[in-house]
């Protein structure tokens, strides 16, 4: 059977790590490794992961200071995991991520043509009902899928009015999903999204589907709450140390700055997160949207 690794590095409350790593050890992982980008890890319900504090010590080991942009320690942390890695495949996800589908994880990378070195999980984006408690975790009633054109450079302000200038292909997060590779290639560079050669990405196998004739998908929770995400945007706004985060990240950025100062952030989080009938209606015409039962996160 092909085993599989997950590699993650958070900076998340207890609880959040907990699901993740439940979720994970649910979904048959053989080994899951969460590096905490702080110095002193989490200490909680975490069986059945390795808690990694990237402290000091961690960074001298690695042979280099602390990146100061996250992008870059994450960089690090998921080459580091991958020079350790003992399965035949690297899944690198954060910790508001997880696999949405009915197939085994490794039942559909056995299936993996070996030319493939990697395969990619498209993102789809938990939303919420505007009819239910928006500090519910992972209370998520839908998960919106990205689209292109002809829809992205209209839909997004007809769906979102006011707000359509945040969303890049029907997304707040990234559109470009997460991926796993195969362990055990000297000449590649593990990065966010997707592995490299030489900087350029490889040949990846995408929407492969599985024994269900559907592809697993990457389910991001870039709101895990209503809370959760304020703590989010709070901590962003004292770090200042995403590099690179796009024009519409950047928008959504300086929205929350805004909505921070003038106390507004939960209308804010509605206008973004919570769909009502009309939304729902419409994005489902379209087969943008796949309803969710909240707190599901068993697949």
């Amino acid at each position: 059977m092909v085993k599989f690794e997950v590699v993650a590095m958070v900076l998340a409350p207890e609880q959040h790590i907990a699901t993740f790593v439940a979720h994970y050890r649910q979904r048959g992982a053989d080994r899951i490794r969460v590096f905490f980008d702080g110095d002193a890890a989490s200490i909680g319900p975490f069986e059945g992961a390795e808690i990694v504090a990237c402290d000091d010590a961690f960074w001298r080991d690695l042979g280099m200071a602390r990146p100061y942009g996250v992008e870059n320690r994450q960089r690090a942390v998921y080459n580091h995991a991958y020079r350790q890695s003992a399965a035949d495949w690297l899944l690198v996800v954060d910790v508001d991520e997880f696999i949405l589908g009915d197939d085994a994880i490794s039942d559909l990378l056995s299936s993996i043509e070996p030319e493939r070195e990697s395969v990619i999980f498209r993102s789809v984006e938990a939303v919420y009902s505007d009819r239910h408690d928006l500090s519910r975790e992972y209370g998520a009633a839908f998960f919106r899928k990205p689209y292109g054109r002809p829809y992205c450079s209209v839909l997004p302000h007809l769906v979102y009015p006011g707000s359509g200038g945040c969303f890049t292909k029907g997304l707040l997060g990234h559109d470009m999903g997460k991926h796993a590779v195969r362990t055990g290639i000297a000449d590649i560079v593990v990065d966010i999204h997707e592995s490299k050669r030489n900087g350029e990405p490889l040949d990846a196998a995408r929407n492969v589907p599985g024994r269900s004739k559907k592809p697993l998908l990457l389910a991001h929770y870039d709101a895990i709450s209503l809370e959760q995400w304020r703590a989010k945007w709070d901590r962003r706004l004292e770090a200042q140390d995403l590099l690179e985060a796009g024009r519409k990240r950047t928008r959504q950025f300086e929205l929350y700055a805004a909505a921070r100062r003038q106390g507004t952030e939960a209308q804010l989080f509605r206008r973004l997160y919570a769909l009502g009938a009309i939304q729902t209606f419409l994005l489902s015409c379209l087969n943008l949207i796949i309803p969710h039962k909240p707190n599901d996160l068993t697949v």
